[in-house]
């Protein structure tokens, strides 16, 4: 997950100095809200350190988690660019956060000043775009537990730190079942199936990943 661009890679020295000094530095606890979905959209963020979760609501009021921002990532452009200027999503802190964010105003006069920030832009939506819809696609056609599975591979990468023969990840169930887009007592009986064959250990508030070739060898199959 996460878009794998940063804004500071494609603008100039004195740019970035001069946007650097423009932007409002933040830090966030695990789990508070950085926006909710319908809010004015009025500043994007860059992250700086820790993982952001960018969620929908479903229509029966459950939070669905279709990306996951990290370090260097953008996020909050969407809102920006329909009609009302209105969140389209809701963006909250994964773990411990610091993001720089940019009032929307600013970001308008660099993209002015700057054809790579269009170019920058369009690529990163189009890659957010074809994320959206490859998670459609999987909810549709992939089962719940290869899809638990595929959240916890990606999620070794993100958040895991090794402990011995074990990758360490600190994250609650239910943040598992947003991500692979169920509801956490499914997600939980796909991890209870999963531990029973050894691939992890559940843990309060953490999953201990210990046999991750296997549990990537699951979550490739479906």
């Amino acid at each position: 997950m996460g878009n794998g661009n940063s804004l500071f890679e494609v603008i100039g020295e004195d740019e970035r100095l001069l946007l650097l000094s423009v932007m409002r530095r933040r830090r966030f606890a695990r789990g508070e809200v950085i926006y909710h979905q319908g809010d004015p959209g009025d500043a994007i963020h860059i992250v700086e350190k820790g993982h952001i979760s960018f969620q929908v609501a479903s229509p029966l009021g459950d939070q669905v988690i279709l990306d996951v921002q990290q370090p260097g990532d953008v996020f909050g452009l969407g809102g920006m660019l329909i009609p009302d200027h209105r969140r389209i999503g809701s963006a909250v802190a994964l773990t411990k956060a610091e993001t720089r964010s940019l009032a929307w105003s600013e970001f308008e006069k660099l993209r002015r000043t700057d054809p790579g920030v269009e170019q920058f832009m369009s690529e990163l939506l189009a890659v957010q775009m074809r994320r959206l819809m490859d998670f459609v696609l999987e909810s549709l056609y992939v089962p719940v537990e290869t899809r638990v599975l595929r959240r916890l591979d990606e999620l070794c990468d993100q958040l895991g730190e090794v402990d011995g023969d074990a990758i360490c990840i600190t994250i609650r169930q239910d943040d598992i079942a947003a991500m692979a887009g169920t509801t956490r007592p499914t997600a939980n009986r796909a991890l209870r199936a999963a531990e029973g064959r050894g691939l992890l250990r559940l843990r309060r508030g953490r999953v201990d990943v210990l046999d991750r070739p296997a549990l990537a060898a699951r979550a490739r199959r479906g």
